[in-house]
Parts: C-alpha cells; sequence; structure tokens
C-alpha cells in the first residue's frame, strides 16, 4: 500500500491521497483491461480513488469533469479555479484512479480515470462476480461507447443496498454512463436531491438539469427495448446493443437490473 501527495499549485493546494490497491489474492484489479493498451500500461497506476469522495472538493470536480456541470463549483461554494486545478490532477498520466461500486448478485463496478496521453477520458467497467475480467459497459471521451444502461436501471442500481456509497453517491456515479430518451419528469427531482444529498448548497436545480442534459452528450437520446426477455440498448454506440451476445446481455441485465 503506497500514499502519496499529487499536487501542490500556486495558491491552491490540493491533496488527493492515492493508494495503490491489491485484491486479496494478490493481483491487482482490471489486470485484463490494461492488456489492451499500446504501449503497454502497468497496473502500478491503478489507484483506489475512493477516499476522494470525503474531500470537499472531489464532487464538483466530478461533477463538472465526467458529468458535465459547470455550475457544480457555485453550488458546492467552491472556489472555480480550486475545482479545476483539482480535477487536472485527477487526470494525471501517471495515475489511473477508480472507484469501485458493488452492484447486483456479487457483480462489481469500475469506474476508471483512463489517464492516457491523447486518449483520456473515463470508462465504466463491470466485473463479473468471481472474476478479474473487465467488461466495457461505458467509455467517455475517446472512442466513445454507451449508454451503459437506462434511467430505471440506474435508479435501481444506486438503490440497491451498499456500506460503503449512499444511494446519493452511486447515482451520481453513475448518471454519466446512463442514457434514455424516456427519462421521465421526476428525474431532475431526483438528480436534484441527490445533489443536495452529497453537500451542494446552491443552484441545485441548474446542476442537475446540466447533468441531464450532459448524459446524452456522446451518444444522444437513446431508446430501450427487449430482446429475448433482455434489455438492450436500439442506439448504435452502446455495448448492449440488439447485436450483442446473450451471454453479454444477460450479465449486464443481471448486474443493474438485479
Amino acid at each position: 500500500m503506497r500514499t502519496q501527495q499529487l499536487c501542490d499549485a500556486d495558491e491552491v493546494t490540493t491533496w488527493i491521497s492515492v493508494t495503490t490497491t491489491v485484491c486479496e489474492d494478490g493481483r491487482m484489479p482490471l489486470r485484463g483491461y490494461l492488456d489492451g493498451f499500446q504501449p503497454p500500461v502497468d497496473t502500478s497506476v491503478l489507484v483506489d480513488a475512493t477516499p476522494w469522495l470525503d474531500d470537499p472538493l472531489f464532487w464538483p470536480a466530478f461533477l463538472l469533469a465526467p458529468g458535465g456541470s459547470w455550475a457544480a463549483a457555485v453550488a458546492f461554494d467552491a472556489d472555480p479555479a480550486d475545482v479545476e486545478v483539482y480535477a487536472e490532477e485527477m487526470h494525471q498520466h501517471d495515475n489511473w484512479p477508480f472507484i469501485s461500486l458493488d452492484l447486483a448478485r456479487g457483480h462489481r463496478l469500475h469506474i476508471l480515470f483512463r489517464n492516457s496521453d491523447g486518449d483520456s477520458g473515463w470508462d465504466y467497467l463491470v466485473q463479473p462476480a468471481g472474476s478479474d475480467t473487465a467488461i466495457t459497459a461505458a467509455a467517455l471521451e475517446g472512442g466513445f461507447q454507451g449508454p451503459a444502461l437506462s434511467w430505471s436501471e440506474l435508479v435501481k442500481t444506486a438503490s440497491q443496498p451498499n456500506s460503503k456509497h449512499g444511494p446519493a453517491e452511486r447515482l451520481l456515479l453513475l448518471l454519466p454512463a446512463a442514457g434514455d430518451s424516456g427519462i421521465p419528469p421526476e428525474a431532475h427531482d431526483v438528480v436534484t436531491s441527490a445533489v443536495t444529498a452529497v453537500g451542494a448548497k446552491h443552484r441545485q436545480d441548474n446542476v442537475a438539469r446540466e447533468l441531464l442534459i450532459a448524459s446524452h452528450r456522446f451518444w444522444g437520446d437513446s431508446d430501450w427495448g427487449e430482446r429475448n426477455g433482455l434489455p438492450v440498448c436500439l442506439g448504435v454506440h452502446s455495448p448492449r446493443h440488439s447485436g450483442a451476445s446473450q451471454d453479454r446481455l444477460a450479465l449486464m441485465a443481471e448486474a443493474f437490473g438485479g
């Protein structure tokens, strides 16, 4: 386990504790995911960013970067310059932070900051129960893929019992990977409540509106249907498109729907 200082800006000193994480069996998580990069990416760049959620600058920075909300800094009473510095430090090329969420039936989701030089972005990776295989559910920026889940699946996944992350945190962490042309009118109130729950004090409704709009910025409006009783995304960019294998569709449906 290793902890290090990541940044010391001119007038703003931001401390982000970074811990290299090893599985109980000695393997690094997401090892298979890194195999596809050229030049190869060493597992030492993977850092568990879960403790960052307690930093007062994390949520405005996350809601700005993957989330796409420019109002987030003001909503959290944060200096926009401080938030931008923090966001930049989250995207240093020598560290690939990830945040892990428990899903249904023992599956897990890793939200990875893909800080590759020239191909940076955010990947949402499903790790099937009992495996260290990482399956891309969504990729934001670069060769984007998605959405990973529909609005109803987002709400259901966010509300699953979890000792590490509450429903509001889970919903906001997952929202950038969601996409659904059938989002109900109450979605704005749901997201507004979540933004308030993680510490926003002003303009929560503006942040919610920006987050919901930004969730469509990569793949546009996405309709959902069924194939053999399993949810499929009718958008061409989603890994859950109608031509995906039955096994993959079943895995994603189980992970996000229970």
